[in-house]
């Protein structure tokens, strides 16, 4: 097991939900390549690790995560230690539930990219769904990270530059995340074309960080330890997105979060 399978698992290992959530992450990272030093893997996880055990800190981030998202006119409601049991199965939603939530829910991901400085990551299925009122309902561990501005700014500018066709913009923030040649492929998670009808797969995601480390391999520096915390927020979007089976509007959801930023 490579270092950063071993910090990974550390986070996740006091999970008390399915750890097969949790274990696909492990599978974005090819076998014996790390893009990360141990040292910078271990920075983050002690940060993820210590977030998770401060309560009363964690308390606050919700506060500021929900009334961030009532700013932004994000119709989600976030609950800690809601029972789960009362969001309904995905498979028992109609399509047009299931796009709504998948577009409120790209908004959510890139409205804790631009506004703030703090991100809750966890967006795996069993966490954020629908109740029986019809309410889109969010109910995440204690897994969150504080960005590095300069991490955060840089992959600002990557999405910004990308979806407002600034290739000055969008290629001075690959540059300044490290990713070189490489930088070209990371958005080919957000589908092909015009982004306006993309179906998410954590298969595709795998592939593309794949080629992602493989170009990647053998370039001077090491990557930002915030690429940890990325990894398990991309990991946890793509899991939820891929199980509402349905096409979404990526350039719209963008759009409408970045106006608000």
């Amino acid at each position: 097991m490579s270092s950063y399978d071993t910090q990974v698992s550390r986070i996740i290992g006091g999970s008390t939900r399915p750890r097969s959530e949790w274990s696909s992450l492990l599978d974005l990272v090819p076998a014996g390549f790390d893009l990360l030093s141990t040292k910078q893997v271990a920075h983050q996880a002690l940060e993820l690790l210590s977030n998770a055990a401060n309560t009363k800190l964690y308390a606050s981030v919700l506060g500021s995560t929900q009334a961030a998202l009532r700013s932004s006119r994000i119709p989600i409601l976030v609950e800690h230690d809601r029972d789960e049991q009362s969001l309904v199965p995905y498979a028992d939603l109609k399509r047009t539930q299931r796009r709504w939530l998948g577009q409120v829910i790209l908004q959510l991901y890139f409205a804790q990219l631009f506004h703030g400085e703090t991100a809750v990551i966890d967006l795996w299925p069993s966490r954020l769904g629908i109740d029986a009122a019809g309410d889109a309902i969010w109910n995440p561990r204690p897994v969150y990270v504080r960005w590095d501005p300069t991490f955060v700014a840089a992959l600002r500018d990557v999405y910004a530059g990308f979806f407002l066709d600034d290739e000055d913009r969008f290629e001075e923030g690959l540059s300044r995340l490290g990713l070189g040649s490489a930088g070209g492929l990371l958005l080919r998670h957000l589908g092909q074309g015009n982004q306006r009808g993309v179906r998410f797969s954590s298969a595709h995601l795998q592939s593309t960080l794949r080629e992602v480390s493989e170009l990647r391999f053998g370039q001077p520096g090491r990557l930002h330890r915030n690429f940890v915390a990325f990894g398990l927020y991309l990991a946890s979007l793509h899991e939820l997105l891929e199980s509402l089976d349905c096409t979404l509007d990526v350039r719209s959801a963008f759009m409408r979060s970045y106006r608000r930023a």
